[in-house]
């Protein structure tokens, strides 16, 4: 039985929020919904087909040069964490930069939208930041505080269960649960058949997938238990995406690759630093973009599952 997951269902009311546009709003409106990469060789944002990971515009727009991680909807604007910048750089969908989100961030990683909050993962104690922590921003980029991981160097945020997992690159926890108030649930996973846990996502029937940076896999978890069900080879793995035909658009130093889990083997569609995966949605003219922003903003939408 197919099992679709909150953040699953995230993605079906944000890719449903877009047909009611278009349908609506048709001619006036034009909707476009990707797949969104920053590439942080070259500093660029670059889309991708959600439903079969093709390349679409290898050059969306260019990005500031702070080590750009993860890209984010948030609203009408595209956040984008910057690991070495330290700072969430704050984008409009025609690339023209806006005010950054700067202060009390170190070493900087995934984020997710929760409600109205948008989560980062944070490890450095630079700028004043808060060390090991999970730091929470409104969608206005008003900093609320923080709560500690110290168990987790974190690298990505997945909405789980009506809890977080965070992964990360520390040994013997490799994912952690926290309550979504911040509470430590205890190591959700920890096995030598994964280490370095960055991107996260949730396959078709809720298994938890985690990309494996050091073990050049992505695991298959179990969504209660944690425990290893299986493993794909994936050398370097980043960033990580279930498409909409059921196969997998990961990332590495390389660029973007997709597996196709019927042949189980990947194919290169991109060449760059690949990073994070998470969804786009462009509607024009600018009112409609106005309306999709408080509709995401209402919703709480992330990244295709929860």
């Amino acid at each position: 039985m197919h099992m679709c997951t909150a953040r699953c269902r995230a993605a079906a009311l944000l890719f449903g929020v877009v047909t009611i546009l278009c349908a609506t709003f048709t001619p006036a409106v034009v909707c476009a919904q990707f797949l969104m990469m920053p590439d942080s060789t070259n500093n660029r944002l670059v889309l991708f087909d959600p439903n079969n990971g093709a390349l679409v515009n290898s050059n969306f727009f260019g990005l500031a040069a702070g080590t750009p991680v993860h890209a984010l909807q948030v609203g009408n604007e595209i956040w984008v964490s910057e690991q070495i910048g330290d700072r969430i750089s704050r984008w409009d969908f025609n690339g023209s930069q806006l005010a950054p989100i700067s202060g009390g961030m170190d070493n900087i990683r995934g984020m997710t939208l929760l409600g109205n909050n948008v989560l980062l993962t944070n490890s450095g104690t630079g700028n004043g930041a808060p060390g090991r922590a999970v730091i929470r921003f409104d969608t206005a980029g008003n900093n609320l505080g923080f709560f500690p991981t110290p168990a987790s160097s974190g690298f990505d945020i997945l909405p789980h269960l009506g809890d977080l997992l965070v992964s990360s690159d520390t040994a013997n926890d490799d994912v952690h649960r926290y309550s979504t108030a911040g509470a430590s649930l205890g190591t959700f996973h920890n096995s030598t058949a994964l280490n370095f846990g960055e991107q996260m996502d949730h396959a078709p029937n809720g298994d938890v997938l985690v990309a494996g940076f050091s073990t050049n896999n992505i695991a298959r978890l179990d969504p209660n238990t944690g425990a290893l069900i299986g493993s794909t080879p994936a050398s370097g793995a980043r960033g990580l995406w279930v498409l909409g035909n059921g196969n997998f658009l990961w990332t590495n130093g390389s660029g973007a690759h997709v597996f196709d889990v019927t042949t189980q083997t990947s194919a290169q569609v991109y060449t760059g630093g690949g990073r994070f995966i998470d969804a786009l949605v462009i509607p024009e003219p600018a009112s409609g973009a106005v309306l999709l922003g408080s509709m995401v903003t209402l919703l709480g939408i992330r990244r295709k599952r929860a």
